[in-house]
């Protein structure tokens, strides 16, 4: 009797410190709207890495996976990134914010600011199929994008650092 309750009280134990390890999507959303917004506003980094058409930011800890003409895959631990440019979109085109949320079955998150004649998008898709939640987040001004996949402990994290490296591109 005494050993079913102590197994009963480590499961609600348990159950109690997960769920205050997870964080709900709402929230996950939110702090990644914040984080969005102040790298939109943000000074821009110092593009210092370089490939044939742009310039652009690497955060630090984040390495150099493949590159072509338009397209830079880069790592962060075990999370991958895909950084597309399109050198003829202007920083308020709406193009490639338009073509990506078409894409998407179902949206959590579409939010979009304008300032200073430039168009900053983050679109949070839920990945189906997946075991654990997983959301495919996408920010990006104008003809620049950066997607990656996270769980929503490491949102905010990826989208502060994808919009670093989004604000950063120089197209040469």
């Amino acid at each position: 009797m005494y050993f079913g309750r102590a197994i009963v009280s480590i499961l609600f134990i348990s159950l109690f410190i997960l769920a205050g390890c997870s964080i709900s999507i709402e929230d996950a959303t939110q702090k990644s709207i914040e984080a969005f917004e102040q790298s939109f506003e943000a000074e821009e980094m110092e593009a210092a890495e370089e490939t044939e058409a742009f310039n652009y930011h690497l955060p630090s800890q984040f390495a150099v996976d493949t590159e072509t003409e338009n397209n830079v895959v880069l790592t962060h631990k075990e999370q991958t990134y895909l950084l597309f440019v399109n050198p003829f979109e202007p920083k308020d085109s709406e193009v490639l914010y338009d073509s990506t949320k078409v894409n998407y079955e179902k949206l959590e998150l579409d939010h979009t600011v304008t300032e200073d004649g430039r168009l900053g998008y983050m679109l949070i898709s839920p990945v189906e199929g997946e075991e654990e939640e997983f959301y495919e987040v996408t920010v990006g001004v104008g003809g620049v994008k950066m997607t990656t996949v996270t769980d929503t402990k490491n949102m905010e994290n990826s989208t502060k650092s994808m919009m670093e490296v989004v604000s950063s591109v120089k197209i040469k």
